[in-house]
C-alpha cells in the first residue's frame, strides 16, 4: 500500500512550498515560488526547458504557469463539483496569460484524489483557452514523489508528529456508509442474536488487551452490541461481498499496526478512542452517521479481527470460536 503523507494537514503556505520544491526537480532551479497577483489569485512560474516533466525523454519547453489548489479534507475528489467550479473561475487569468505570451503550459496540483479519467474534461477545457498543454497532478502524483525524494519527504511539516501510527481509513468509510444505508433498507430483516455477550472468553481477552470493564460495559455492551447483528448480516450478504473484502482488508491492516504500536497507549480503550477519531476527521461522507465508527470498531474487536486473544483459542475468525 502506498503511504499517505497527509497533505490535507498542512496549511496553503505550506502545500505551496511543498509544490515549489517538486517542480523544482521536475521543472529546474529557476522556479519562481508562488506570489499574489493582481487578482489575488497565486501562481508559481518557470520559463525554460524542464528537467523531466512530463518526462526526461520528452521535456516540455516554454512558460509555465503553476497553480496550487490545496484542501483541508482527507476525502475530497477532482471529481468533485467544487473542484470544476475552481478551475472554471481561473479562465479569465489563464486566458489573459496566454494572450500577454507568459503562459504555454498550465499545471494545477491538488491534494485531491485524481481517479483515472476525472480529469479529462477539465483539461479539455483548459486546452480550450489556447494552452499548448495541461496537467493536473493529484495526491496519488505528489505521494510518489515524496516517496522519490527523501529530503523534501523529511522536511513535511507534520513528518515528526506524536501521533502513535498512520492507516488508511477510507476503506472503512465506504463500509460504514454502505452499513447505514443498508440498516435503513427494509430487506434487512433482523433474527434473534446469535452472539453470547457474557461468554467468559470475552472478558479474558478485555484483561489481556487491558480493555477497563467500564468502557466494555457502558460503550460496547450498551451502545454497540444491540447493532452487532446486522453487521454480521451485511457482511455476510452475499451481495455485500466487496464491502466485506475492504472490511476484512483494513482489519487485517488495524491488527497489525495495533499490535506494533499497542505500548503507546495506556489501554484498549485509548486505541479505539484514537481509531476514532483518525477515520471521523474531516470526513463529510460520515456527517450523520459517525455513531456508526465506534460500533464498527467495536464489532471487529469482539469478533477477534483486532486486539489479542487467548492463546489457547482457535485461529479463525468466527465470533463463537474465537474471543
Amino acid at each position: 500500500m502506498r503511504r499517505d503523507y497527509r497533505l490535507y494537514e498542512l496549511d496553503e503556505d505550506e502545500f505551496e512550498t511543498l509544490v515549489v520544491r517538486i517542480c523544482s526537480r521536475w521543472l529546474g532551479q529557476g522556479v519562481t515560488p508562488f506570489a499574489p497577483g493582481r487578482d489575488k489569485g497565486r501562481d508559481g512560474k518557470f520559463h525554460g526547458t524542464a528537467n523531466c516533466f512530463p518526462s526526461e525523454a520528452d521535456p516540455l519547453t516554454g512558460h509555465f504557469v503553476l497553480q496550487a489548489k490545496h484542501v483541508s479534507a482527507p476525502d475530497k475528489s477532482c471529481s468533485d463539483r467544487d473542484f470544476a467550479k475552481l478551475l472554471k473561475e481561473e479562465e479569465l487569468k489563464v486566458k489573459r496569460l496566454i494572450e500577454l505570451g507568459i503562459c504555454d503550459h498550465y499545471i494545477v496540483f491538488t491534494n485531491r484524489k485524481l481517479s483515472a479519467g476525472s480529469d479529462e474534461k477539465l483539461i479539455e477545457s483548459l486546452r480550450a483557452l489556447g494552452l499548448k498543454s495541461a496537467h493536473i497532478i493529484g495526491v496519488e502524483r505528489l505521494n510518489m514523489a515524496l516517496e522519490e525524494y527523501a529530503d523534501i519527504r523529511n522536511s513535511l511539516p507534520n513528518r515528526n508528529d506524536p501521533i502513535p501510527f498512520r492507516f488508511d481509513p477510507n476503506d472503512l468509510v465506504d463500509v460504514i456508509v454502505a452499513i447505514h444505508d443498508y440498516s435503513d433498507d427494509d430487506h434487512a430483516i433482523l433474527h434473534k442474536s446469535e452472539f453470547d455477550f457474557e461468554r467468559p472468553k470475552i472478558h479474558t481477552k478485555n484483561s489481556i488487551n487491558g480493555l477497563s470493564a467500564d468502557y466494555y460495559q457502558q460503550i460496547i455492551v450498551n451502545n454497540s452490541m444491540p447493532h452487532f447483528d446486522k453487521i454480521k448480516q451485511f457482511l455476510t450478504s452475499p451481495r455485500n461481498r466487496n464491502f466485506a473484502a475492504l472490511y476484512h482488508d483494513s482489519a487485517d491492516e488495524l491488527r497489525q499496526k495495533i499490535l506494533v504500536k499497542r505500548t503507546e497507549f495506556d489501554n484498549f480503550d485509548e486505541v479505539f478512542l484514537f481509531l476514532i477519531d483518525e477515520i471521523k476527521t474531516g470526513r463529510e461522507a460520515l456527517k450523520g452517521k459517525r455513531k456508526l465508527i465506534g460500533i464498527l470498531l467495536h464489532y471487529m474487536y469482539f469478533d477477534c479481527e483486532i486486539g489479542s486473544k487467548d492463546l489457547g483459542t482457535s485461529s479463525g475468525a468466527s465470533v463463537h470460536a474465537n474471543a
